[in-house]
């Protein structure tokens, strides 16, 4: 071969690797050029997390972002061009040769069943959160339920289980289970003498599960078909109320269902998973604007249904909405970590149902209802002389002051928490707001309650506890 042949090869080679390592960034910014006019970005995700948000070199008060290239390296890593396919080759390269799962959070189990990993300590009987949690949990459900039984209505408690909770023996094998109990055991067991209703969603769907008839999806997170129709026809139950026939219409299978693991693993290869689909009449309708069923809040109205209910709701509930949108003459439906409970006070509600997937149990313990904090009448306390100050913070929040912080980790099993300003003392929610503190993870010695917006500031504000039947103020601030 001739010099020349030579030297134009190694040009052809060298623009060749420099155009593979450019598309990503051309792509990239096509994407960018492309844009709707409503400013939204049109890379889409589907690994069940929100991507990054494009960085600005100067912040609000205009001073140079300091963390620009961290922010531009995080955003970049969600965008470039043929994520999705890269991402999808690899995931089925360390599947077919190791069996493994190239996403962390996604185990490839027997028979090709997915599984989300955050479940697996649920799954094999490891508890995270400890007795005096459990009891801040019963404690806080049961504030709850003495509101909405203030408002005149019934309020249900229902833990969407995790689909390892269901199917375990779907697990590779070298999760073996411990023989302890986990998170939702303890909870029910505590719950059980607590007054607190109950809908034992995980008790059903195992009872009812069968070789011939699955009742999660194999590729997803949640329950299928027959899963919701099955946790909608417990919850009737659990309400005391007639189903409808609901589940006695016609069932007819599909193929058609996304699975939110899949995409996970394979984004750019669709894989449909099997589903079920009950001819229940769809009667109801909308009230307002719906983009989509995962809306923040969802109103519906039926003719032909009967009953008001609110329902708080994560991802499992969406399966449910058609169902109870047709049994109930008007539905609330709303997606929310601090659950607005005061919208009982607004317009009266018969049910109220508080669904959260198991996974997700310690949301109790880190997002306070928004409800006002019930007036309390405390004795004269003992005052500690020992404990740490105290952390407190507080913020408008429309109607309410949000008064919310830390105590001494000394008290942490309290059994209830108090504040006291102006000669007036509120119960609050033995609850960490763990964001708004800007903490690791949640603590058991938070406190969190909404008072009313009137309260001055600068008022001395005294947290007291109750632990062993004992009343000890542990500390004093100003909000």
């Amino acid at each position: 071969m001739s010099e020349k042949l030579k030297n134009a090869a190694r040009f052809c080679y060298v623009f060749a690797v420099c155009g593979v390592l450019a598309f990503p960034a051309v792509k990239l910014a096509a994407q960018e050029m492309h844009k709707d006019e409503s400013g939204q970005d049109e890379a889409v995700t589907a690994e069940n997390r929100l991507l990054a948000e494009k960085p600005v070199l100067k912040t609000e008060d205009g001073t140079l972002n300091r963390d620009f290239t961290m922010q531009y390296e995080a955003w970049f890593s969600d965008r470039f061009g043929l994520r999705t396919e890269l991402v999808t080759a690899y995931g089925k390269l360390t599947s077919k040769l190791f069996d493994v799962s190239a996403e962390k959070d996604v185990i490839i189990g027997k028979d090709d069943w997915l599984f989300f990993t955050p479940t697996v300590p649920d799954a094999t009987g490891v508890r995270t959160l400890s007795d005096s949690e459990i009891r801040h949990i019963v404690h806080n459900l049961q504030m709850m339920q003495d509101y909405a039984s203030a408002n005149g209505s019934e309020l249900v408690f229902a833990a969407a289980p995790n689909k390892a909770s269901i199917y375990p023996e779907q697990l590779p094998a070298r999760y073996l289970h411990t023989g302890e109990k986990n998170n939702l055991d303890a909870l029910y067991e505590a719950l059980a003498h607590s007054g607190v209703r109950v809908c034992d969603w995980r008790g059903a769907l195992r009872n009812a599960k069968s070789a011939d008839r699955q009742l999660y999806h194999k590729l997803d997170t949640h329950w299928n078909g027959d899963g919701a129709m099955l946790g909608y026809q417990t919850l009737m139950q659990s309400l005391g109320l007639d189903d409808l026939g609901f589940p006695q219409t016609e069932r007819t299978e599909t193929c058609d269902w996304d699975g939110d693991l899949w995409d996970m693993l394979s984004p750019a290869q669709k894989n449909p998973d099997a589903n079920a689909v009950y001819a229940v009449p769809q009667t109801y309708k909308y009230v307002g604007r719906i983009q989509s069923i995962d809306d923040m809040m969802i109103r519906t109205s039926c003719d032909s249904g009967n009953g008001t209910l609110l329902m708080f709701r994560d991802s499992f509930g969406r399966a449910l909405i058609p169902l109870l949108g047709e049994r109930f003459s008007a539905c609330t439906f709303v997606r929310a970590n601090a659950v607005p409970m005061d919208m009982l006070t607004m317009q009266p509600f018969d049910f109220v149902v508080y669904e959260l997937v198991e996974r997700n149990l310690d949301h109790l313990l880190t997002h306070a209802p928004q409800m006002p904090a019930p007036a309390a009448e405390i004795p004269a306390a003992e005052q500690s002389d020992q404990a740490e100050p105290i952390r407190l913070a507080s913020e408008e929040n429309g109607q309410y002051l949000h008064v919310y912080g830390l105590f001494d980790a000394a008290y942490e099993n309290a059994e209830a928490v108090y504040l006291t300003g102006n000669g007036q003392s509120y119960e609050a929610f033995l609850c960490c707001e763990q964001e708004a503190l800007e903490l690791d993870q949640h603590q058991p010695n938070g406190f969190s309650c909404y008072l009313p917006a009137e309260i001055p500031a600068g008022t001395s504000v005294q947290v007291t506890v109750r632990m062993n039947g004992q009343f000890i103020m542990v500390g004093e601030a100003q909000i």
